[in-house]
């Protein structure tokens, strides 16, 4: 387990904050259960036991540290919570049901533990959970795993058209085809600490008092700030194309598949991340010039070298280029070599492009984004592309 293997201070600073959010309960809700928003543990967490923060990402994992991916959760209530959500795949599995649809869905989950993992520099998983019951909180923890595809076996006595249940012998899930919503039932935690919340009658006072000349309305959203990276100091990038009619692909010879472009042999590692016209003029000072090699930070720490290269400047490579389709293709993938990346494949990996960070000259760092990410970040309604 995480939570018993780090320092006593740490926990027990991160018990009282949990305890200071917790005690305004009512600025949020009368349960006599501490209120507790998932953004604010994520930040908690991260502090306090000074973890790599990963929630943005939308990610399989919230937060990293010394190689072990954690898994956030808090609720009250029932342990059935939501740990995945597959809407963008739900093409692919509507015509299924029973056996055949939740090996499909654990084979997308699988999938994306896998690239999270890869993708960050993670060894290992596990979920950790505040769970919330009245005047108190329970930390418990309990293994994040892959879903055993080949034990796999449905609940035949629970569930209904819209619900199936199933086991694959470490734990029970429910795949609702309403929501495109993966459950797991958390029927196994170990419970590691308990600890006593006392609510607030009056938060609104308190807090005035704390903070003179800030009315109770914005308190509320000062208690834990989250680090807000300048919008001009990131750049968003899609790693497919789209055709007139809106269609996602990924080229066929160029991209993440330039190894198989013609003209010259190859290296099968050759890619690029495209960097069209539109991008260029929304950015433009964002990158050094052409050829002038940056260090790029990946999510597991690697830095590589970099540049923004090809004519008209419309790609960006590693230096030599092969470096990031290595650790692209074959570390994070795990593709053989000479198979060609397609949007499908991007799909199921749950991310379709990257966001870049400057963080000085000459220093970048790139985070892989969930389906979706380029269009919000941009504010471009997806029925324009299509």
């Amino acid at each position: 387990m995480f939570y018993e293997l780090q320092p006593q201070i740490q926990r027990e600073n991160y018990k009282k904050m949990l305890s200071i959010v917790g005690s305004l309960t009512q600025l949020f809700s009368e349960s006599d259960c501490p209120y507790l928003a998932y953004r604010a543990h994520e930040n908690i967490f991260c502090k306090y036991f000074e973890a790599e923060n990963l929630a943005r990402l939308d990610c399989s994992a919230d937060a990293k540290k010394n190689r072990i991916g954690i898994g956030l959760k808090t609720w009250t209530g029932q342990d059935d919570q939501k740990v995945a959500e597959f809407g963008k795949l739900r093409e692919t599995f509507a015509g299924l049901a029973g056996l055949e649809l939740v090996k499909k869905i654990a084979e997308y989950r699988n999938e994306r533990i896998r690239v999270t993992k890869n993708l960050n520099g993670i060894d290992d998983m596990i979920y950790h959970v505040i769970k919330r019951v009245p005047g108190a909180m329970q930390v418990l923890e309990c293994a994040f795993d892959y879903i055993d595809i080949e034990n796999i076996s449905l609940i035949t006595n629970r569930g209904n058209v819209n619900n199936t249940y199933f086991t694959d012998g470490r734990h029970t899930y429910h795949f609702s085809t309403s929501k495109n919503t993966l459950y797991m039932i958390f029927e196994d935690m170990e419970l590691l600490d308990n600890f006593n919340v006392e609510i607030m009658d009056d938060p609104y006072t308190c807090l005035m008092n704390l903070m003179p000349g800030v009315s109770a309305e914005t308190v509320a959203e000062q208690v834990i700030p989250q680090p807000v990276v300048p919008k001009e100091n990131q750049v968003c990038l899609r790693l497919y194309s789209t055709k007139s009619d809106g269609t996602k692909f990924v080229a066929e010879k160029s991209g993440l598949n330039q190894w198989n472009a013609g003209g010259r042999k190859r290296h099968p590692d050759e890619v690029y991340i495209p960097y069209p016209a539109e991008d260029r003029e929304r950015t433009r000072g964002f990158f050094p010039d052409r050829d002038t090699v940056f260090d790029l930070r990946m999510p597991d720490g690697t830095v590589i070298p970099a540049k923004v290269c090809q004519q008209d400047n419309k790609a960006i490579m590693s230096n030599p280029n092969k470096i990031l389709g290595e650790w692209l293709l074959r570390n994070v993938f795990e593709l053989p070599e000479r198979t060609l990346v397609t949007y499908e494949m991007l799909e199921r990996f749950g991310i379709d492009s990257v966001i870049f960070t400057k963080h000085g000259d000459l220093d970048y760092s790139v985070d892989f984004a969930e389906i979706g990410t380029y269009e919000q970040f941009h504010g471009i309604d997806e029925e324009e592309t299509e």
